[in-house]
């Protein structure tokens, strides 16, 4: 059965505040007013929809063109290095059957904040057939209302049950992913300090679905969100 979706109102006009800089969410005293789930207004949604990604062959596209016309599952990882994500990763790629989302109508892409040029790469790590783009500015994270470091000091404790590697385990499994597909060291894999979410957008300026990271190791897991958007 297809749960029961929300949607934000868009014939409502919110008087437009001025911008603000992106909270860090180390602070405990923020925890009180972070809601991982708050699905974005309306002006989040315009503002996004303008920010531009970068396709893994440089070139530029508007964020809103990838939910214009089709709902999309929109995952936003944090740098390309990250371990944790990369355990995220293997999951989508050992759960979600691409043609079970063609035959729902959905698409599913990926969204991280480094180089394009390591897009390729890391693509070839988990075989995805699902396009991956960069925000190398986080500014696109910081309108959704994605933040930096954690909202509690505990969470770090808490890992989400698609994490498979400890601390040494994981950075071992980056380098020897790396290795194998010749990812580009050079190049910029993102801010390490970047946490991320995920989000049912589309078709068109609507929202179904949020969740935003609360620590390093707590993206939602992907059953849930695929759950969400109806599949």
């Amino acid at each position: 059965m297809q749960p029961q979706q929300r949607l934000v109102n868009l014939t409502e006009q919110p008087p437009r505040k001025k911008p603000s800089s992106r909270p860090s969410t180390a602070p405990s005293s923020f925890a009180h007013i972070f809601d991982e789930n708050a699905l974005p207004t309306k002006r989040q949604l315009l503002d996004a929809a303008s920010c531009v990604v970068v396709a893994e062959n440089g070139i530029r596209v508007p964020f809103g063109d990838l939910f214009r016309d089709q709902k999309t599952v929109v995952i936003f990882i944090r740098h390309f290095w990250c371990p944790l994500c990369q355990d995220y990763m293997f999951s989508i790629a050992n759960t979600v059957d691409p043609q079970v989302l063609k035959q729902s109508g959905i698409n599913l892409v990926i969204i991280s904040n480094g180089s394009y040029n390591m897009i390729k790469s890391y693509r070839q790590i988990f075989r995805t057939p699902y396009a991956v783009y960069t925000d190398p500015s986080s500014r696109l994270y910081g309108i959704l209302g994605m933040t930096l470091k954690s909202v509690e000091p505990k969470a770090e404790q808490r890992r989400g049950s698609y994490v498979r590697h400890g601390r040494a385990g994981g950075i071992a499994m980056v380098i020897a992913n790396a290795l194998r597909v010749g990812m580009p060291l050079w190049e910029k894999a993102g801010d390490v300090t970047q946490l991320g979410g995920e989000f049912v957008l589309g078709p068109g300026m609507t929202v179904s679905y949020a969740h935003r990271m609360r620590s390093r190791s707590s993206h939602a897991p992907i059953v849930r969100v695929l759950t969400a958007a109806g599949v």
